[in-house]
Protein backbone atom coordinates (compact mmCIF):
# COMPACT_ATOMS: atom_id res chain seq x y z
CA UNK A 1 0.00 0.00 0.00
CA UNK A 2 3.12 2.59 0.97
CA UNK A 3 4.16 2.01 -2.70
CA UNK A 4 0.75 2.99 -4.08
CA UNK A 5 0.84 6.11 -2.07
CA UNK A 6 4.05 6.88 -3.05
CA UNK A 7 2.90 6.83 -6.89
CA UNK A 8 0.22 9.20 -6.53
CA UNK A 9 1.96 11.38 -4.09
CA UNK A 10 4.96 11.29 -6.77
CA UNK A 11 2.47 11.89 -9.35
CA UNK A 12 0.87 15.29 -7.48
CA UNK A 13 4.05 16.68 -7.21
CA UNK A 14 4.90 16.42 -11.07
CA UNK A 15 1.66 17.87 -12.13
CA UNK A 16 1.88 20.78 -9.45
CA UNK A 17 5.86 21.42 -10.73
CA UNK A 18 3.91 21.49 -14.55
CA UNK A 19 1.37 23.78 -13.23
CA UNK A 20 3.53 26.32 -11.32
CA UNK A 21 6.53 25.54 -13.95
CA UNK A 22 8.25 25.14 -10.80
CA UNK A 23 11.09 22.20 -11.45
CA UNK A 24 11.73 23.15 -7.50
CA UNK A 25 8.32 21.71 -6.01
CA UNK A 26 10.57 18.51 -7.60
CA UNK A 27 12.47 18.32 -4.23
CA UNK A 28 8.91 17.06 -2.51
CA UNK A 29 10.48 13.86 -3.76
CA UNK A 30 12.97 13.47 -1.61
CA UNK A 31 10.73 13.73 1.50
CA UNK A 32 8.23 11.25 0.09
CA UNK A 33 10.50 8.63 -0.62
CA UNK A 34 11.59 8.73 3.39
CA UNK A 35 7.52 9.05 4.07
CA UNK A 36 6.50 6.30 2.47
CA UNK A 37 9.48 4.20 1.85
CA UNK A 38 12.78 4.83 4.41
CA UNK A 39 10.81 6.03 7.14
CA UNK A 40 13.86 6.98 8.74
CA UNK A 41 12.71 10.39 10.16
CA UNK A 42 9.64 10.31 12.38
CA UNK A 43 7.90 12.93 9.75
CA UNK A 44 4.18 12.97 12.09
CA UNK A 45 5.75 13.35 15.81
CA UNK A 46 3.58 16.40 16.49
CA UNK A 47 -0.02 14.20 15.63
CA UNK A 48 -0.92 12.71 19.27
CA UNK A 49 -0.75 9.00 19.83
CA UNK A 50 -4.86 9.18 20.05
CA UNK A 51 -5.27 9.88 16.70
CA UNK A 52 -2.81 7.70 15.37
CA UNK A 53 -5.08 4.86 16.29
CA UNK A 54 -7.98 5.14 13.73
CA UNK A 55 -8.81 1.72 11.49
CA UNK A 56 -6.32 1.16 8.75
CA UNK A 57 -9.52 1.26 6.52
CA UNK A 58 -10.50 4.57 8.11
CA UNK A 59 -7.13 6.30 7.20
CA UNK A 60 -7.05 4.27 3.48
CA UNK A 61 -10.57 5.82 2.72
CA UNK A 62 -9.55 9.51 3.86
CA UNK A 63 -6.57 9.49 1.61
CA UNK A 64 -8.46 8.18 -0.89
CA UNK A 65 -11.29 10.62 -1.34
CA UNK A 66 -8.20 12.79 -0.82
CA UNK A 67 -6.08 12.01 -3.85
CA UNK A 68 -9.54 11.87 -5.58
CA UNK A 69 -10.54 15.59 -4.99
CA UNK A 70 -7.23 16.84 -6.01
CA UNK A 71 -6.87 14.77 -8.83
CA UNK A 72 -10.01 16.29 -10.17
CA UNK A 73 -9.52 19.80 -9.25
CA UNK A 74 -5.82 20.20 -10.44
CA UNK A 75 -5.88 17.39 -13.23
CA UNK A 76 -8.88 15.35 -14.93
CA UNK A 77 -12.91 15.49 -14.72
CA UNK A 78 -15.16 13.76 -16.41
CA UNK A 79 -18.76 14.62 -18.25
CA UNK A 80 -21.98 13.71 -19.62
CA UNK A 81 -23.13 14.43 -22.33
CA UNK A 82 -27.04 15.03 -22.67
CA UNK A 83 -27.42 16.85 -25.53
CA UNK A 84 -27.10 16.34 -29.19
CA UNK A 85 -25.32 20.10 -29.65
CA UNK A 86 -22.02 18.28 -30.30
CA UNK A 87 -23.20 16.21 -33.03
CA UNK A 88 -21.48 14.18 -34.63
CA UNK A 89 -18.48 13.99 -32.53
CA UNK A 90 -20.21 14.18 -29.79
CA UNK A 91 -23.26 12.07 -28.91
CA UNK A 92 -25.57 12.09 -25.89
CA UNK A 93 -24.94 9.05 -23.47
CA UNK A 94 -21.14 9.87 -23.89
CA UNK A 95 -18.92 10.21 -20.81
CA UNK A 96 -16.12 12.37 -22.16
CA UNK A 97 -12.53 12.92 -19.63
CA UNK A 98 -12.05 16.45 -19.78
CA UNK A 99 -7.87 17.86 -19.17
CA UNK A 100 -7.59 20.42 -16.80
CA UNK A 101 -3.76 20.41 -17.56
CA UNK A 102 -3.55 21.88 -21.09
CA UNK A 103 -5.79 25.25 -20.24
CA UNK A 104 -4.69 25.17 -16.01
CA UNK A 105 -6.86 24.01 -13.22
CA UNK A 106 -9.55 26.50 -11.96
CA UNK A 107 -8.17 26.88 -8.31
CA UNK A 108 -11.79 27.04 -5.68
CA UNK A 109 -12.35 30.16 -3.58
CA UNK A 110 -9.89 30.66 -0.74
CA UNK A 111 -12.25 32.01 2.21
CA UNK A 112 -11.34 35.62 3.12
CA UNK A 113 -8.69 36.14 0.16
CA UNK A 114 -10.81 35.80 -3.17
CA UNK A 115 -14.20 37.07 -3.68
CA UNK A 116 -14.16 35.01 -7.59
CA UNK A 117 -16.18 31.82 -7.08
CA UNK A 118 -12.69 30.51 -8.92
CA UNK A 119 -9.71 31.85 -10.22
CA UNK A 120 -6.24 30.94 -12.41
CA UNK A 121 -2.91 31.68 -11.12
CA UNK A 122 -0.44 33.31 -13.72
CA UNK A 123 1.80 30.91 -13.19
CA UNK A 124 -1.14 28.09 -13.83
CA UNK A 125 -1.40 28.69 -17.54
CA UNK A 126 -1.62 25.28 -18.46
CA UNK A 127 0.37 23.24 -21.43
CA UNK A 128 -1.59 25.05 -24.68
CA UNK A 129 -3.09 28.40 -25.46
CA UNK A 130 -7.00 27.89 -26.54
CA UNK A 131 -7.51 27.88 -30.10
CA UNK A 132 -10.18 28.28 -32.30
CA UNK A 133 -11.33 25.31 -33.45
CA UNK A 134 -10.84 23.97 -29.87
CA UNK A 135 -13.35 22.43 -27.98
CA UNK A 136 -14.10 23.50 -24.33
CA UNK A 137 -15.64 22.62 -21.28
CA UNK A 138 -17.36 24.94 -19.17
CA UNK A 139 -20.09 25.57 -16.78
CA UNK A 140 -23.34 26.96 -18.85
CA UNK A 141 -22.76 30.92 -17.58
CA UNK A 142 -26.87 31.55 -17.26
CA UNK A 143 -26.79 28.41 -15.29
CA UNK A 144 -26.53 30.69 -11.90
CA UNK A 145 -30.33 31.24 -11.87
CA UNK A 146 -33.11 28.46 -12.19
CA UNK A 147 -36.64 27.59 -10.95
CA UNK A 148 -36.97 25.27 -8.50
CA UNK A 149 -39.78 22.97 -10.65
CA UNK A 150 -38.01 23.45 -13.86
CA UNK A 151 -33.77 23.82 -13.36
CA UNK A 152 -33.27 21.32 -16.50
CA UNK A 153 -33.98 24.70 -18.61
CA UNK A 154 -32.59 27.55 -18.47
CA UNK A 155 -34.38 30.32 -16.74
CA UNK A 156 -33.23 33.27 -18.66
CA UNK A 157 -34.26 31.86 -21.78
CA UNK A 158 -37.57 30.90 -20.16
CA UNK A 159 -38.17 34.43 -18.69
CA UNK A 160 -37.23 35.87 -22.57
CA UNK A 161 -39.85 33.97 -23.78
CA UNK A 162 -42.42 34.75 -21.56
CA UNK A 163 -41.61 38.45 -21.44
CA UNK A 164 -42.10 38.43 -25.28
CA UNK A 165 -45.84 37.23 -25.12
CA UNK A 166 -46.22 39.49 -22.24
CA UNK A 167 -44.39 42.71 -21.64
CA UNK A 168 -45.90 42.80 -17.70
CA UNK A 169 -44.65 39.55 -16.85
CA UNK A 170 -43.40 38.30 -13.55
CA UNK A 171 -41.76 34.83 -12.28
CA UNK A 172 -44.55 33.04 -10.60
CA UNK A 173 -42.04 30.58 -8.84
CA UNK A 174 -38.89 30.70 -6.70
CA UNK A 175 -35.85 30.95 -8.19
CA UNK A 176 -32.89 29.57 -6.84
CA UNK A 177 -29.10 30.51 -7.59
CA UNK A 178 -26.28 28.41 -8.08
CA UNK A 179 -22.77 28.96 -7.32
CA UNK A 180 -20.36 28.57 -10.66
CA UNK A 181 -18.95 24.69 -9.75
CA UNK A 182 -22.90 23.48 -9.20
CA UNK A 183 -23.65 24.97 -12.90
CA UNK A 184 -24.25 22.10 -15.48
CA UNK A 185 -20.98 21.49 -17.66
CA UNK A 186 -21.48 21.56 -21.08
CA UNK A 187 -18.75 21.26 -24.33
CA UNK A 188 -18.84 23.95 -27.53
CA UNK A 189 -16.61 24.92 -29.80
CA UNK A 190 -13.97 27.90 -29.70
CA UNK A 191 -15.31 30.07 -32.54
CA UNK A 192 -13.99 33.47 -31.01
CA UNK A 193 -10.41 34.46 -28.78
CA UNK A 194 -10.78 37.12 -26.58
CA UNK A 195 -10.01 40.63 -29.34
CA UNK A 196 -11.79 38.67 -32.34
CA UNK A 197 -14.22 40.24 -34.22
CA UNK A 198 -17.29 37.42 -34.29
CA UNK A 199 -19.33 37.76 -37.39
CA UNK A 200 -21.42 34.46 -38.78
CA UNK A 201 -23.00 34.87 -42.07
CA UNK A 202 -26.17 32.89 -43.72
CA UNK A 203 -24.13 30.62 -45.94
CA UNK A 204 -23.41 27.39 -44.84
CA UNK A 205 -20.57 26.15 -43.16
CA UNK A 206 -18.55 23.66 -45.28
CA UNK A 207 -16.76 21.67 -42.59
CA UNK A 208 -17.88 18.17 -41.94
CA UNK A 209 -18.55 18.34 -38.38
CA UNK A 210 -20.89 21.73 -38.33
CA UNK A 211 -24.92 20.20 -39.48
CA UNK A 212 -27.43 22.49 -40.00
CA UNK A 213 -31.49 22.11 -40.05
CA UNK A 214 -33.20 20.87 -43.92
CA UNK A 215 -36.14 20.59 -45.21
CA UNK A 216 -37.19 17.47 -46.79
CA UNK A 217 -40.12 16.83 -48.93
CA UNK A 218 -40.75 13.27 -49.68
CA UNK A 219 -43.27 11.22 -51.83
CA UNK A 220 -44.76 8.93 -49.08
CA UNK A 221 -45.12 11.66 -46.29
CA UNK A 222 -42.76 8.97 -43.98
CA UNK A 223 -39.59 8.71 -43.52
CA UNK A 224 -38.21 4.86 -43.89
CA UNK A 225 -37.03 3.81 -40.54
CA UNK A 226 -33.82 2.63 -42.37
CA UNK A 227 -33.27 5.84 -43.47
CA UNK A 228 -33.40 7.62 -40.00
CA UNK A 229 -31.23 4.86 -38.83
CA UNK A 230 -28.51 5.46 -41.50
CA UNK A 231 -28.46 9.64 -40.75
CA UNK A 232 -28.20 8.42 -36.77
CA UNK A 233 -30.99 11.11 -36.26
CA UNK A 234 -31.89 10.91 -32.62
CA UNK A 235 -35.67 11.70 -31.55
CA UNK A 236 -35.96 14.78 -30.55
CA UNK A 237 -34.03 16.13 -33.98
CA UNK A 238 -36.52 15.35 -36.59
CA UNK A 239 -39.48 17.53 -36.74
CA UNK A 240 -42.33 17.19 -38.66
CA UNK A 241 -43.99 20.46 -40.29
CA UNK A 242 -47.32 19.89 -41.39
CA UNK A 243 -47.42 20.73 -45.49
CA UNK A 244 -44.29 21.21 -46.04
CA UNK A 245 -41.84 17.82 -44.67
CA UNK A 246 -39.31 16.90 -42.54
CA UNK A 247 -37.04 19.09 -40.71
CA UNK A 248 -33.66 17.48 -39.73
CA UNK A 249 -30.12 18.43 -39.06
CA UNK A 250 -27.56 17.49 -42.13
CA UNK A 251 -23.95 18.00 -42.77
CA UNK A 252 -22.27 18.10 -46.11
CA UNK A 253 -21.18 14.76 -46.38
CA UNK A 254 -24.82 13.38 -46.01
CA UNK A 255 -26.35 15.41 -48.36
CA UNK A 256 -25.63 14.02 -51.52
CA UNK A 257 -26.86 10.54 -49.75
CA UNK A 258 -30.04 12.30 -48.96
CA UNK A 259 -30.59 13.70 -52.78
CA UNK A 260 -30.28 10.31 -53.72
CA UNK A 261 -32.83 8.88 -51.83
CA UNK A 262 -36.02 7.99 -53.81
CA UNK A 263 -38.47 9.03 -51.41
CA UNK A 264 -37.07 12.64 -51.18
CA UNK A 265 -38.76 14.65 -53.76
CA UNK A 266 -36.75 18.24 -52.38
CA UNK A 267 -34.15 19.17 -50.28
CA UNK A 268 -33.37 23.01 -48.99
CA UNK A 269 -31.15 24.65 -46.24
CA UNK A 270 -33.58 25.95 -43.13
CA UNK A 271 -31.52 29.49 -42.77
CA UNK A 272 -33.34 32.43 -41.11
CA UNK A 273 -33.30 35.75 -43.34
CA UNK A 274 -30.66 38.63 -42.44
CA UNK A 275 -31.93 40.94 -40.41
CA UNK A 276 -35.15 39.09 -39.28
CA UNK A 277 -34.29 39.01 -35.34
CA UNK A 278 -35.09 36.42 -32.84
CA UNK A 279 -35.88 37.61 -29.05
CA UNK A 280 -33.66 34.50 -28.02
CA UNK A 281 -30.38 35.88 -29.68
CA UNK A 282 -27.84 37.45 -27.85
CA UNK A 283 -28.03 40.36 -26.93
CA UNK A 284 -31.60 40.25 -27.13
CA UNK A 285 -32.12 43.94 -28.08
CA UNK A 286 -34.52 44.72 -30.74
CA UNK A 287 -31.97 47.26 -32.24
CA UNK A 288 -29.62 43.77 -32.81
CA UNK A 289 -32.15 42.19 -35.19
CA UNK A 290 -30.10 38.94 -35.37
CA UNK A 291 -30.28 35.58 -35.60
CA UNK A 292 -28.87 32.15 -35.33
CA UNK A 293 -27.85 31.75 -38.81
CA UNK A 294 -26.86 35.93 -39.39
CA UNK A 295 -25.09 37.03 -36.60
CA UNK A 296 -22.60 40.76 -35.57
CA UNK A 297 -20.07 41.74 -36.10
CA UNK A 298 -19.26 41.58 -32.27
CA UNK A 299 -16.03 42.14 -30.52
CA UNK A 300 -14.94 39.53 -28.09
CA UNK A 301 -13.50 41.19 -25.29
CA UNK A 302 -10.41 41.07 -24.09
CA UNK A 303 -8.56 40.92 -20.46
CA UNK A 304 -6.93 44.69 -20.17
CA UNK A 305 -9.08 46.38 -22.95
CA UNK A 306 -11.12 49.31 -22.71
CA UNK A 307 -14.49 49.46 -24.45
CA UNK A 308 -16.21 52.83 -24.93
CA UNK A 309 -19.86 52.71 -23.65
CA UNK A 310 -22.84 53.76 -25.15
CA UNK A 311 -26.45 53.80 -24.56
CA UNK A 312 -26.61 51.36 -27.75
CA UNK A 313 -24.28 48.98 -26.82
CA UNK A 314 -24.58 48.76 -23.03
CA UNK A 315 -26.97 46.15 -23.71
CA UNK A 316 -23.80 43.77 -25.25
CA UNK A 317 -21.81 44.12 -21.97
CA UNK A 318 -24.34 44.34 -19.81
CA UNK A 319 -24.27 40.94 -18.38
CA UNK A 320 -20.21 40.82 -18.23
CA UNK A 321 -20.13 44.00 -16.22
CA UNK A 322 -22.94 42.86 -13.47
CA UNK A 323 -22.62 39.56 -13.43
CA UNK A 324 -19.25 38.51 -14.10
CA UNK A 325 -17.27 41.09 -12.95
CA UNK A 326 -19.35 41.76 -10.09
CA UNK A 327 -20.25 45.91 -10.77
CA UNK A 328 -23.48 47.77 -10.02
CA UNK A 329 -24.45 48.87 -13.62
CA UNK A 330 -26.77 51.76 -13.59
CA UNK A 331 -28.59 53.87 -16.57
CA UNK A 332 -29.81 57.47 -14.87
CA UNK A 333 -31.25 60.38 -17.14
CA UNK A 334 -29.45 58.71 -20.00
CA UNK A 335 -25.85 58.42 -18.13
CA UNK A 336 -24.29 55.26 -17.50
CA UNK A 337 -23.21 54.81 -14.14
CA UNK A 338 -20.82 51.83 -12.61
CA UNK A 339 -21.07 51.34 -9.20
CA UNK A 340 -22.33 55.27 -8.76
CA UNK A 341 -19.68 56.66 -10.95
CA UNK A 342 -20.81 57.78 -14.55
CA UNK A 343 -18.92 56.76 -16.86
CA UNK A 344 -18.07 56.23 -20.88
CA UNK A 345 -15.82 53.61 -20.63
CA UNK A 346 -15.49 50.03 -19.21
CA UNK A 347 -11.58 47.77 -18.74
CA UNK A 348 -12.65 44.40 -18.68
CA UNK A 349 -10.75 42.25 -15.74
CA UNK A 350 -10.47 38.96 -17.65
CA UNK A 351 -10.83 36.69 -20.99
CA UNK A 352 -13.91 36.67 -22.94
CA UNK A 353 -14.47 33.61 -25.79
CA UNK A 354 -17.26 33.12 -27.85
CA UNK A 355 -18.47 29.22 -28.82
CA UNK A 356 -20.73 27.28 -31.49
CA UNK A 357 -22.15 24.12 -30.90
CA UNK A 358 -21.32 21.46 -34.20
CA UNK A 359 -24.84 20.95 -34.30
CA UNK A 360 -25.64 24.39 -35.31
CA UNK A 361 -29.43 24.77 -35.29
CA UNK A 362 -29.66 22.39 -32.23
CA UNK A 363 -27.35 23.71 -29.68
CA UNK A 364 -27.70 26.45 -27.26
CA UNK A 365 -23.95 28.45 -27.07
CA UNK A 366 -23.05 31.90 -27.54
CA UNK A 367 -25.60 32.83 -29.80
CA UNK A 368 -27.96 32.78 -27.34
CA UNK A 369 -26.35 33.78 -24.02
CA UNK A 370 -23.39 35.82 -25.21
CA UNK A 371 -19.81 35.58 -23.93
CA UNK A 372 -17.91 32.95 -21.75
CA UNK A 373 -16.09 33.96 -19.00
CA UNK A 374 -12.80 32.74 -18.58
CA UNK A 375 -13.00 31.39 -15.06
CA UNK A 376 -15.95 29.17 -16.40
CA UNK A 377 -14.04 26.90 -18.61
CA UNK A 378 -13.17 23.69 -16.40
CA UNK A 379 -11.25 22.26 -19.39
CA UNK A 380 -10.22 20.39 -22.67
CA UNK A 381 -12.42 17.33 -23.62
CA UNK A 382 -9.80 14.53 -24.77
CA UNK A 383 -11.49 11.05 -24.84
CA UNK A 384 -14.50 9.26 -24.60
CA UNK A 385 -13.86 6.80 -21.93
CA UNK A 386 -17.88 5.29 -21.88
CA UNK A 387 -20.37 5.67 -24.00
CA UNK A 388 -24.08 4.26 -22.97
CA UNK A 389 -27.66 5.98 -23.61
CA UNK A 390 -30.70 4.80 -22.72
CA UNK A 391 -34.31 5.86 -24.46
CA UNK A 392 -37.70 5.68 -23.53
CA UNK A 393 -39.02 1.99 -22.97
CA UNK A 394 -35.57 1.10 -24.44
CA UNK A 395 -32.71 -0.92 -22.65
CA UNK A 396 -29.47 0.44 -22.07
CA UNK A 397 -27.23 0.25 -25.23
CA UNK A 398 -23.65 0.74 -25.25
CA UNK A 399 -21.91 2.42 -27.95
CA UNK A 400 -18.84 0.01 -28.29
CA UNK A 401 -17.12 1.71 -31.15
CA UNK A 402 -17.12 5.18 -29.35
CA UNK A 403 -15.21 3.81 -26.24
CA UNK A 404 -11.76 5.78 -26.46
CA UNK A 405 -11.66 7.48 -29.24
CA UNK A 406 -9.74 10.44 -29.22
CA UNK A 407 -11.49 14.08 -29.07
Amino acid sequence: MRWFWFATFTLICSLLSIFFRQPLILIAELFLIDIFLTRKVKWLFWIPKSAKRFPPWLNFSCWLLFTIWIIRVLAIDSITIVTSAGKPQLQPGDNVIVSKIHYGPRLPQVPFISQKSYHRLAGLSGLSAIKRGDLLAFNFPEGDSVLEDMASISYYSWKRKNESKNPNFSTPTKVRFRPLGRRSPEISRCAGLPGDTVIIPSAASSSLQISYDYLIEVRNQQLPQDFVDKLGLGATETQILPGLGYLIPLRPDQLAFVRLRPEVNSLAAHMMEPGKGDYNIFPHDNRYPWNRDNFGPVIVPRKGDMIRLTLLNICIYKRIIEVYENNRLEILNDQICINGLPTNAYTFKQNYYFVLGDNRHHSRDSRHWGFLPEDHIIGKPVLIWFSANKGPDQPLRIFWNRIFNRL
